[in-house]
């Protein structure tokens, strides 16, 4: 049994006297700061209290003596009653936690209490009880576990699961790496070595990052309790637990993100193949009817209906080229994340002019009307903006009356080049303009000569280049298309 504060001589033992040098001693003991003392006779009412304890209590020391207990403390004189009772029966208590207020203010107190019986010629002269007060330290506790358990909250949030090791054995885990490696608690986690659940391909890998303490995220791939393979990545820390240096390991469920990538690497797959037949395997079949054709439109001889038809089959073969070529920059611009080009000094002048005198030729009874104005020269992928123009201009020439002029405008502005095609007799409601660029559009009538895709390819072209196309209605009337280009377009 531990000894008690004030030690009891054996019956029968004489008395030894205290030395008068001693009585200083004993009284700086008695009143120690932090140790409230109370001398307590055999009705329990106290006939001396040190300063510590009158403090606790936010009395005078003299305002305690002879008063019941019951009435200097009630709030805890319940639970120090059978405590003072056993120190009565000649039992040391040490130690004893009681809660409660002493004050009268009610503060809650943590307190840690003695009591022993005390002897004077073997005849029980009353108690000693003697109180520590832990509030803070309990309080301290208190704001541990809640800090603790906050984090816990945190892991639990940012990551899949989180465990504790040292050596490669689990110490602890939060529930949710137990769900997620297929066990019902985290019991069966406990004591484990982690190993158990690494793919046997994984584990020489594993085992030079833990010893080498990385704490640098890597990728795993782990074996649940139902044999599913699991893609994991893992980030570990040296943290300290239970006053040791131990590795906390924070573990995400990357499985989604790799089906996503493989899901990618299957798209890229299928771009390169879909690519590869349409610009080959597609291209080599086509070029042979155009020379075909184009040799029979040279040679003589041939009767009206038979150059009429040859005729015909030279427009097919150029229309399927042009649909082929609109194919291929849908594909890339929907599967690439946009179209690549590769700049070079350049004039857009003589870029768009080319286009418009092309289409003057295809289209010799429209009016077309080129202006320019500024500084043209940037950088630019060329053929890209020559796409560009004859969309819009092909756009506008089969949607829009005949009678009515095609309006082409570049002006050099700060920074860059402006390029609009306008159409006078071209009618768009303005809650029709988003959709315009829209590829595969119901609604909207095909071009003869394409897919519908000529507005959604021009605007990748833009973008493409660092620019922007957009649409507007004049309050007059008409449609313009406008593009704004910068001098120089990273090349993608």
């Amino acid at each position: 049994m531990p000894q008690s504060l004030f030690h009891r001589l054996p019956e029968g033992a004489p008395a030894v006297a205290m030395p008068e040098e001693a009585r200083p001693f004993l009284g700086a003991m008695l009143n120690a700061a932090g140790c409230g003392v109370a001398f307590l006779d055999r009705e329990l009412r106290p006939v001396w209290v040190n300063a510590a304890l009158a403090a606790l209590s936010g009395m005078s020391a003299h305002a305690h003596l002879g008063r019941p207990l019951g009435e200097l403390w009630p709030q805890v004189a319940p639970v120090l009653f059978p405590l003072l009772a056993r120190a009565l029966a000649g039992e040391d208590v040490v130690e004893a936690p009681v809660s409660g207020p002493l004050e009268s203010s009610g503060r809650e107190r943590h307190l840690r209490v003695g009591t022993s019986p005390a002897l004077q010629g073997g005849v029980l002269a009353g108690v000693v009880l003697w109180v520590r007060d832990e509030t803070e330290r309990v309080h301290e506790a208190q704001r541990l576990r809640e800090r603790e358990a906050h984090m816990r909250g945190l892991a639990d949030v940012s990551c899949d699961g989180y465990f504790l090791h040292e050596g490669g054995i689990v110490l602890d885990a939060n529930r949710a790496l137990a769900t997620l490696m297929g066990h019902a608690s985290v019991a069966e986690l406990i004591g484990r070595r982690l190993t158990d659940w690494v793919a046997p391909e994984f584990r020489a890998m594993v085992a030079a990052v833990m010893s080498r303490g990385v704490e640098t995220p890597y990728e795993v791939v782990c074996v649940r309790a139902d044999g599913q393979r699991l893609p994991l990545e893992v980030l570990g820390r040296t943290v300290t637990w239970e006053g040791r240096q131990v590795r906390l390991a924070g573990v995400w469920d990357i499985s989604s993100r790799k089906a996503a990538e493989e899901r990618a690497a299957r798209v890229e797959h299928f771009r390169d193949q879909f690519l590869g037949v349409i610009g080959t395997e597609l291209r080599t079949p086509l070029q042979s009817i155009q020379l075909g054709t184009g040799a029979l439109q040279r040679l003589g001889g041939l009767e009206e209906s038979q150059r009429r038809l040859v005729g015909h089959m030279a427009q097919a073969a150029r229309r399927m080229e042009r649909m082929i070529h609109e194919l291929v920059d849908f594909t890339r611009a929907r599967l690439s994340g946009g179209l690549a080009v590769r700049p070079e000094p350049g004039v857009l002048d003589s870029v768009v002019r080319r286009v418009v005198e092309e289409r003057r030729l295809a289209h010799p009874g429209r009016t077309l009307l080129l202006e320019t104005e500024g500084d043209l020269r940037g950088q630019w992928d060329a053929p890209r903006l020559a796409q560009l123009a004859d969309n819009l201009l092909g756009s506008v020439l089969q949607h829009g009356p005949e009678d009515a002029p095609v309006a082409v405008k570049l002006a050099g502005v700060v920074g860059g080049v402006t390029l609009s095609v306008h159409h006078d007799g071209l009618v768009v409601p303005a809650e029709e303009h988003a959709a315009l660029f829209e590829p595969f559009r119901q609604g909207r009538p095909s071009s003869p000569d394409g897919l519908g895709l000529g507005l959604y390819i021009a605007r990748q072209i833009a973008l493409a280049h660092g620019g922007r196309l957009h649409v507007e209605s004049r309050t007059g009337g008409g449609v313009r298309f406008i593009v704004w280009l910068p001098r120089e377009a990273s090349a993608g």
